[in-house]
C-alpha cells in the first residue's frame, strides 16, 4: 500500500502507530485537530491534514489519495455519556461514511476498539471474539457501539477490527501514576479478591495493526490481542517494583472507600463540566474479577507474536518516563 491514513495520530496509542508504520517504510498520513500536540509523531515526519471524525466536511480531503485507513481517534475519557458517544460511536459513523465514497482505493481498513466494549471475563476465562459483550461503562458501551458501526460497512469497506486490552507504554498516563505512586512508595490494591487483567505494550498493539494491514486474510475479522500472559494487579506492581528497584509498601482500599472516591469523582466532572481520573464507573471497571482475553485467533491466522514480555515493556517505559521528565 502506498498511503495510510491514521486518525487520532496525536493520541497515545495513534502515536505509536504512526511510528511503527513509519519505520517499516510506509508512508502516512495523519489526521489531528489544531489543538493536538504533535511532538511525538514530528520525527518521524508523516503528512499532516487538520480535521476530526466529528467533523464529516474535514473527512474527504484526508481521504484523497489514501490506500488504507487506521482508526485510533476515540475518548477513554469524558464527562458524559453524551461525549463518548459523540465521538466512539458518531465518529466512526462519520468516518466510514466518508471511505465508502472510496471504496474501490481503499484495501484495507483497521479499527481500533477495545476490550471495554466486551466486558469483563465471567469466571476468569479468558473472553473471545466470539464472547457476549456486555460492557460495564459509558467508554465500554461507547466503543462496542463504535465497533458495531465498523462491522455494518464490511459489506462496502475491507474491515478489520482490532481488540486490545489495556494499553501501556511511553505517552501513556493511566499507567503513569502507578509509577508514581510506586516512587513515593505505595502502591493501592483494592480490596482483599485476586483481580486478574491481560496487557499489551503499545509497540506490539502497533506492531499487531501493521500485521492487520498487511494481511489479505484479515478483512471482515475480528481480532483479540494482547501479550500472552495474565496478570494480577499484584504481579504487575512487582514489575514496577521491581524495575524501579525500590520497596514499595502494598495499601489495601476498602471496596467502599473505592466507590465513595469515584462518587466524588462524579460529583468533580460534574462541577467543573471536565473528565476526571476517577469516577465511579472507572471504580466499577477496576472491582471487576478479570479484564482478560485469548489472543489465540490472531496467533492461529495471521502469524502474529508479541515481542514485549511485561518486565520488557515496564523496563522501556519507565526509561522513558524518566528521559522525559514525566517520572
Amino acid at each position: 500500500m502506498r498511503k495510510v491514513l491514521v486518525t487520532g495520530a496525536s493520541g497515545f496509542v495513534g502515536g505509536h502507530v504512526v511510528r511503527a508504520l513509519r519505520s517499516q517504510g510506509v508512508a502516512v498520513r495523519c489526521l489531528a485537530r489544531r489543538a493536538s500536540r504533535i511532538e511525538f509523531i514530528k520525527p518521524s515526519a508523516p503528512e499532516l491534514v487538520f480535521g476530526d471524525v466529528t467533523l464529516p466536511e474535514t473527512l474527504p480531503a484526508a481521504l484523497e489519495d489514501i490506500d488504507a485507513i487506521v482508526h485510533c481517534a476515540g475518548l477513554t475519557k469524558a464527562p458524559s455519556s453524551r461525549e463518548y458517544f459523540w465521538v466512539n460511536e458518531e465518529g466512526c459513523r462519520n468516518l466510514y461514511s466518508a471511505c465508502a465514497n472510496f471504496k474501490h482505493r481503499i484495501v484495507k481498513v483497521v479499527h481500533l476498539s477495545s476490550l471495554a466494549a466486551i466486558g469483563p471475563s465471567a469466571d476468569v476465562k479468558p473472553v473471545t471474539e466470539g464472547s457476549v459483550p456486555h460492557p460495564v461503562s459509558d467508554y465500554g458501551r461507547s466503543k462496542l457501539a463504535g465497533q458495531r458501526i465498523a462491522e455494518s460497512f464490511r459489506d462496502r469497506l475491507p474491515i478489520c477490527i482490532l481488540i486490545p486490552p489495556a494499553v501501556y507504554g511511553p505517552r501513556d498516563k493511566d499507567f503513569l501514576v502507578y509509577f508514581k505512586l510506586a516512587a513515593r512508595g505505595i502502591m493501592p490494591l483494592l480490596g482483599k479478591t485476586p483481580r486478574y487483567l491481560s496487557l499489551i505494550y503499545a509497540k506490539d498493539l502497533a506492531q499487531a495493526v501493521a500485521t492487520c494491514l498487511c494481511s489479505e486474510k484479515s478483512a471482515g475479522k475480528s481480532y483479540l490481542v494482547d501479550d500472552g500472559c495474565i496478570q494480577t494487579w499484584t504481579s504487575m506492581a512487582d514489575a514496577i517494583e521491581r524495575e524501579m528497584g525500590k520497596s514499595v509498601i502494598r495499601v489495601r482500599l476498602p471496596v467502599p472507600f473505592a466507590r465513595t472516591a469515584g462518587a466524588f469523582g462524579d460529583l468533580c466532572s460534574r462541577w467543573s463540566g471536565k473528565a476526571v481520573l476517577l469516577n465511579s464507573q472507572k471504580v466499577e471497571e477496576f472491582l471487576q474479577t478479570a479484564w482478560t482475553c485469548s489472543s489465540q485467533r490472531i496467533r492461529d491466522e495471521l502469524g502474529y507474536r508479541p515481542q514485549y514480555s511485561l518486565e520488557q515493556g515496564i523496563k522501556e517505559t519507565l526509561a522513558w518516563y524518566r528521559e522525559e521528565k514525566w517520572l
